[in-house]
């Protein structure tokens, strides 16, 4: 699942930068746009929101984060498709709400941070929902390949303190 992710997480970099071009940043490339017409051909498929409803745990899944306003959530990524992402949670957010999923891959040493928009939510035991990828998603490397083909070194990651936790009531 993890490389499906990586591949789709492309494609949604490419067409987020291609929609914004009349904003402020630098356009598609000839080379990008290559790229993005091949991945649309490739993900047109794939481009079908799943129904509302329970979604089976693979054996793949992926655990997240899904950062909303005033509060994180540890989730599953159970699903993905060019669509939509299919997350299980011990508890729901609210439809049309934005937020922010973010996961990795130790082995491969990848974080990947996408911002979304909850389609829909089926209560359940977990509850599962479906996000679209709604901006530009961002694909982090923790590990640098050292010099001359050595092992991969990790990258200096900094913990920055957060202050007294407080929760947000509005």
């Amino acid at each position: 699942m993890i490389d499906k992710l990586g591949f789709l997480v492309r494609f949604w970099q490419l067409k987020g930068r291609h929609a914004t071009q009349a904003s402020p940043g630098a356009p598609l490339s000839s080379s990008e746009q290559v790229e993005l017409l091949s991945l649309m051909q490739l993900v047109t498929s794939d481009f079908k929101m799943p129904p509302p409803g329970t979604c089976a745990r693979p054996s793949n899944a992926l655990p997240a984060q899904l950062i909303g306003e005033g509060i994180i959530l540890a989730v599953e990524v159970r699903h993905v498709c060019a669509a939509a992402l299919l997350v299980a949670g011990v508890k729901a957010m609210s439809v049309g709400e934005r937020v922010i999923i973010r996961t990795a891959d130790a082995v491969s040493g990848v974080e990947y941070v996408l911002p979304c928009t909850l389609a829909w939510v089926h209560d359940g035991s977990p509850c599962t929902m479906a996000l679209v990828v709604d901006g530009i998603p961002t694909r982090s490397e923790w590990l640098a390949a050292g010099a001359g083909g050595a092992p991969a070194v990790s990258r200096d990651l900094r913990a920055w303190p957060i202050g007294r936790q407080a929760r947000l009531e509005s």
